[in-house]
C-alpha cells in the first residue's frame, strides 16, 4: 500500500511541476518598448527678478508651440533653477528639427504680460543631443538668449 501512495504522489505531482514551468517560462521579461527619440534644451536663467519664461518653438519660420517654465515654488529663476525642456519626435510630429528655433518671453514677479522678447534662437537640432541656451539681460537693456557651443 505504501507503494502505491508513493507512485500516487509522483503521478500527481509531475503535472503540477509541467504546470509550474509553464507558468515560470511566461514569466520571461518582456522587450523593452524602444524609448521615443528625443532632445532636450536646457535654460541657464542669468537675469535678475524673472519669475516666468514662456518660450515658443518654431520649425522652420512656422511657429508648432509654446509652454512656460517657472520654479515651482514660486520663488525668482536663478542658474541653479532647473529649466530643461524634453522635445520627443512624437510630439514634434516628425518635423525636420534641423531647422528647430525657440524664442523667449520673461515675466517678474506680478506682471501679466511679458516684459520683454527675445531674439530667435536657432538650434540645428538632432535626436540624443542636449542644448544649453543662456538667458540674459534686463527691462532696460533688452534679454538674449544665446546657444551654448
Amino acid at each position: 500500500m505504501a507503494c502505491n501512495i508513493s507512485t500516487w504522489r509522483r503521478v500527481a505531482f509531475l503535472p503540477l511541476l509541467l504546470a509550474l514551468a509553464l507558468l515560470l517560462s511566461a514569466c520571461e521579461a518582456a522587450p523593452e518598448e524602444a524609448a521615443d527619440p528625443s532632445f532636450t534644451v536646457r535654460v541657464i536663467c542669468e537675469s535678475e527678478d524673472i519669475y516666468q519664461i514662456f518660450y515658443t518653438f518654431y520649425i522652420g519660420d512656422e511657429s508648432r508651440g509654446m509652454g512656460g517654465m517657472a520654479d515651482l515654488e514660486g520663488k525668482a529663476l536663478t542658474n541653479e533653477t532647473d529649466l530643461t525642456l524634453t522635445f520627443t519626435e512624437s510630439y514634434l510630429e516628425s518635423a525636420d528639427i534641423s531647422q528647430f528655433s525657440m524664442d523667449f518671453s520673461p515675466y517678474g514677479k506680478d506682471d501679466i504680460s511679458e516684459i520683454g522678447t527675445t531674439n530667435r534662437v536657432y538650434i540645428p537640432a538632432e535626436y540624443g543631443a542636449a542644448y544649453t541656451i543662456v538667458f540674459a539681460g534686463n527691462e532696460a537693456d533688452g534679454f538674449t538668449a544665446t546657444l551654448e557651443e
